[in-house]
Parts: structure tokens; sequence; C-alpha cells
């Protein structure tokens, strides 16, 4: 099987690298004609674009998005591959060879050094396009080249206070680069604590607030590219992660009431998937050919989680088997359309599971079924996702309000053809708001990152394989690899996994 997928990725690799090239195609300006080639608004538009390919490649990379954020979840329930099952069981201390076994995910999730590559294009765009002048910007007007200018050093800040953030989250602290370098894990940095990095992610985000537009409006890069209303988003989730939750339901609303995104019908939820939808706000664009990943290749999120007949020739359980058990508790109102139109029962032998077909915008190319491409868009944030948000922060915050939670929710659950929820009070509405981000968020990079933020409010046990003292000792942050101690012999191990990492 394992073969199977390397020929076809190869192949794939060959056909698509032919393809037209989009905006997050662009390379970054090459450091060695840095002098020279920061010298038009096409230049700072490239520079700046090629910061959201890189996080695109940052997240493909080992399904970064979906390997952290939902397999070592209640979400499901085995992998049938040993490296995503020690994915999966939280055994993230687990030796892999870094010579020999180049391509295994758990290697590959301990790594920063992706994360790092985008920061520091973050950190030339800021500050090339902040040294250049006005006059070298698009504009009739002197306010108007500035403004032009603004735009891309907010992206610049945003895009930078974005990766920051995911790291905070993934390994808890790391090395805060902040300047023009070319440092990644050859870096003699040592690490930065987590508060302090998100103060700069905070400040970060203040910034690019003051500077990006508010939509991106009637543009073909609209919820590609950062505005403020992306920036709020993101603001809230880390005052969230933080546990400011007054300052989460600020920025909240600021979303929320901005007018700029809204729900999507029942009948059309599914098409939040292949992108843009109404209620996107930021998502990472590969719903076209050219910026695909290929669906029946390895380590895709299609070819681990669908069979047939979304995945040619794919018979049998998929690699990533979701936990039945769970969805069918989760979704218990069958006219819920998040069940309905998201999910399928498969057979296999006496075995039967769901699968999750929000995933299943999957193309031949050329038509030929040996060459399949999945054209959904990676959905970061989005109006439901901060909606419940709110709610979250509406009973954690320090004056509760729990029926102003219970109605948000239930505003999703009409709006999805469920029926609303009655009989929540009090602090058990907390457990409401997580259970319908679970039925709204499933399999999109959510769910671990929620289930922290409950356990840290409630301190009630959220996961099987971390016990409630392994919690307070920072288990669910994850080690960094080995490898990298050679590289920059400054950093020290996440304080969980010190000694524990093989």
């Amino acid at each position: 099987m394992k073969a199977k997928y390397i020929i076809l990725s190869l192949a794939m690799v060959s056909l698509l690298s032919a393809s037209c090239k989009k905006f997050l195609d662009q390379q970054p300006v090459s450091t060695s004609t840095d002098e020279t080639s920061w010298q038009s608004d096409g230049d700072a538009n490239s520079g700046v674009a090629s910061i959201y390919g890189l996080i695109r490649s940052a997240f493909n990379t080992s399904l970064a998005v979906y390997g952290y954020g939902d397999l070592p979840t209640d979400e499901f329930s085995v992998a049938q591959n040993a490296s995503w099952q020690n994915v999966y069981t939280i055994n993230w201390g687990v030796a892999v060879d870094p010579v020999v076994n180049i391509d295994d995910p758990m290697l590959k999730l301990r790594l920063f050094t992706n994360y790092y590559t985008a920061i520091a294009q973050s950190n030339r765009c800021l500050s090339f396009i902040s040294a250049m002048p006005v006059t070298d910007f698009t504009g009739t007007t002197t306010a108007g080249q500035t403004a032009e200018k603004n735009k891309y050093l907010g992206e610049a800040y945003f895009t930078r206070a974005y990766m920051y953030f995911n790291m905070c989250r993934i390994w808890g602290s790391v090395p805060l680069v902040l300047t023009n370098t070319d440092a990644t894990t050859t870096a003699q940095i040592v690490k930065s604590p987590q508060d302090t990095i998100l103060n700069h992610v905070i400040s970060d985000l203040n910034i690019a607030i003051k500077y990006l537009p508010a939509i991106n409006s009637g543009s073909a890069d609209r919820n590609y590219r950062a505005d403020k209303g992306v920036a709020y988003a993101l603001l809230a989730h880390v005052y969230a992660w933080q546990g400011q939750y007054d300052l989460c339901n600020t920025a909240c609303d600021q979303v929320i009431n901005s007018g700029n995104y809204t729900l999507t019908t029942p009948s059309t939820f599914t098409s939040i998937y292949k992108g843009q939808s109404s209620e996107s706000i930021f998502e990472i664009a590969q719903n076209t050919v050219s910026e695909s990943t290929i669906a029946n290749a390895a380590y895709s999120l299609s070819g681990l989680t669908l069979t047939a007949p979304y995945i040619t020739g794919f018979t049998g359980l998929p690699i990533w088997e979701i936990n039945d058990t769970y969805v069918t508790s989760l979704y218990s109102d069958t006219n819920d359309v998040r069940l309905k139109n998201c999910f399928v029962q498969i057979s296999s032998g006496s075995t039967n599971i769901y699968e999750c077909t929000k995933y299943t915008n999957i193309q031949n190319v050329n038509n030929n079924a040996t060459y399949q491409v999945s054209l959904n868009n990676i959905v970061i944030f989005r109006l439901a996702d901060i909606m419940l948000l709110k709610a979250e922060a509406l009973c954690a915050k320090a004056a509760p309000d729990y029926a102003g939670a219970l109605a948000i929710v239930n505003n999703i659950r009409t709006n999805r053809n469920a029926a609303p929820i009655t009989g929540v009070t009090g602090a058990n509405t907390l457990q409401t708001v997580t259970d319908e981000r679970g039925r709204e968020l499933f399999l999109e990079g959510s769910r671990f990152y929620d289930l922290v933020r409950l356990e840290r409010i409630n301190h009630e046990q959220q996961f099987d394989d971390i016990t409630t003292g392994e919690f307070a000792a920072g288990k669910y942050y994850w080690p960094i690899d080995p490898s990298l101690f050679t590289l920059n012999p400054k950093l020290t191990q996440t304080s969980f996994w010190a000694g524990r990492v093989n």
C-alpha cells in the first residue's frame, strides 16, 4: 500500500508541477538579491504572497493541521499505521531515525523547521517593505500608496503572529526570532517563555489590525490573505488560549458584528470545504489543480480517511478510523446536516464505521482515475467557529453569561437543522458549548486545542492518554525532535518530555 502511495505521489508531483502558478506559488525573493529586488509594489506582493505558500507547505507536511488538531482525540478510534498510531495515542517520545525514516510523520511533527521558514519570510518582508519609499506602491494619491504599503506590512505582521501562535499551541515555548534573518533551526537561540511569545503575537496583531483593510471584498484572494477580520479571529483564539476570556469575547464581537460574514444555509453547508463560502474568514487555498494536494497519495488527508468510491481502488478500512461511538453520541439529532451531509457509513467484513466526507471534492486529472487530486481548502477560521468561541468566552469570563452562550449554540443548531438544546443551565453550559464545537468543527484541526482549553477551565480529564497529573505537567505539548539539538545546542526539550524522548 505504501509503495503504491509513493509511486502515485511521484507521478502526481510531476504532473502538477507543469500547472500554472497561483499567488501562493510565488517564490520568496532570493536572499542573495534582496538589496535589488524590493523596488516595486509587485516585489512586495510577491514577497508577502510567498509567506502564505510557505504556511501551506508547513501545514501539508504530515498533515500538520489534522495530525496535531484531530488525530490525538476522541474523533478517532485507531490508526492502521504504527507511526500514526503513536500520534493517536500521544506516544510522542518514540524513537525515530531522522536519516532512515525521513518521511515518518512522528519525525516531521516534532520538527518546527517549516514554521520558522515562513516566519523568516515574514521578517524579511517587514524589514524590506518598511524601507521601501511610499512612491514604490500602487495608488493615485500618497494616502492610497501608504495604505497599499501598510496592507503588505499588516499581512507580514499577521503571518508572523499566526505561525508563532501555532508553535505555542504545539510546543509551548520556542525560540523567538523577530529580526530579518534566515535563522531557522540552525540559529543558536534559546527558547522564550510562551507568555513572552504570545505578548509579541498580540502586539503584532494590534499593528496588523491598524494596517489591514476591513475585508478584501471583491478580491479573488478574499479569505486567502489577511484582513482585519482575519486578524481579529486570530486575536480571539490567542486570548482564549491564554484564558483571557473577557478580551476573547471582545475580539469575537469584532468579527461577528462586522457584517462581513454569514452562516451558510443548510443546503450549502458543505460548500465551506470547497472554499470561500459566505462564512469563511481565513483559509489556505488549494482548491485548484495547481494548488491541490494529491488525493490518493501517502499522508494526504483524503488518502488516510477515505476509501472507494471517493478514492479509486481503495477498499477496506481507512488508515485513520473514525470513532463510530463518538459520532453516534455526538450527532444525536439525525436531521443535523453536519451528520447527514458530512458522514457516510462503510462496511468491511463485519465492521461498520463512519467516514467524514467533508473533503471529498476530489478530481481525476486528465480523465485518468490513477491521478486524483483533492480540491479542498484548509479552513482555518470561519464564522461558526468564532461564534462558538464567543459562547465559550461567555461561559468562562469573569461574569459568566450562560444563557447568552446557550443562545449562540442554538442559533448554530437551528441553522444546521438540529433541534435546540434545552434544560442546560449554569456551569454545565460550557460542556454543551464544547460538544457543539465538536459537531461543528469535526476534522477541522480544532478538537485537540478545544479539549485542552476545556480541561484547563473545568479540570476534568479529557484525554484517554493523558492523566490529570500528566496534563498539569504539560504532556499535551509536543516534544522537540532530538535532531534539532545538534543544530541548536541552546535548545531545551519541552518540559514534560525531557528525558522521555528516545
